[in-house]
């Protein structure tokens, strides 16, 4: 083929006599392209949809790497929670046991939801005592040692149960009978 590889033929035809205006007939020539046939794929060239496909991909790796970092969600004790024994609890301290928070302040005993008000998630107790108070690892929010929130995106409260405490110092929580945040068990 005359040119080369990275040539091509172009026939020429012009106007209805085939002829130019100089008088020429149709012409056949052989062309060298400029820059050659073979591109880079258009994805180097940023476009609308290119751009908002990175930007979708993104969000959604965003997305789905939220919800890793979500343990896992739960409900709030509808009936009676074991709370383990009084025994193992010190004033100060604040303990969750699955979906409950048990306490142990000056004035008795008290359990909460260890459920974050604002997604469902568990909440944790970290350094376990009532100062630092309850986390919520999902979405940051924080509740005070009793229940009150400190920090968003959580807008309610914990709700406190009735706790009772066996003579042999083992504690039921009743997720079936709420009662106010001040209210707390003396120990035996």
């Amino acid at each position: 083929m005359p040119g080369g590889a990275n040539s091509f033929t172009v026939r020429r035809k012009f106007g209805s006599t085939g002829e130019d205006e100089h008088g020429r007939g149709n012409q056949v020539s052989t062309v060298k392209p400029q820059t050659p046939v073979f591109t880079t794929p258009i994805l180097d060239t940023p476009n609308r949809r290119r751009v908002l496909q990175v930007i979708g991909s993104s969000a959604g790796l965003a997305v789905v790497g939220g919800l890793a970092s979500c343990q896992q969600t739960g409900s709030p004790p509808s009936g009676p929670v074991s709370g383990g024994n009084v025994s193992a609890l010190q004033v100060g301290e604040l303990l969750v046991m699955s979906n409950v928070a048990i306490g142990l302040d000056s004035q008795g005993v008290y359990a909460m939801s260890a459920i974050c008000t604002h997604a469902g998630c568990f909440l944790d107790d970290g350094t376990k005592t009532i100062a630092a108070g309850l986390d919520c690892p999902c979405h940051g929010s924080t509740f005070d040692g009793n229940g009150a929130v400190t920090g968003g995106p959580a807008r309610d409260p914990l709700q406190h149960y009735l706790v009772t405490i066996a003579a042999d110092g083992s504690i039921t929580v009743d997720g079936s009978q709420p009662v106010s945040a001040s209210a707390r068990t003396a120990l035996p």
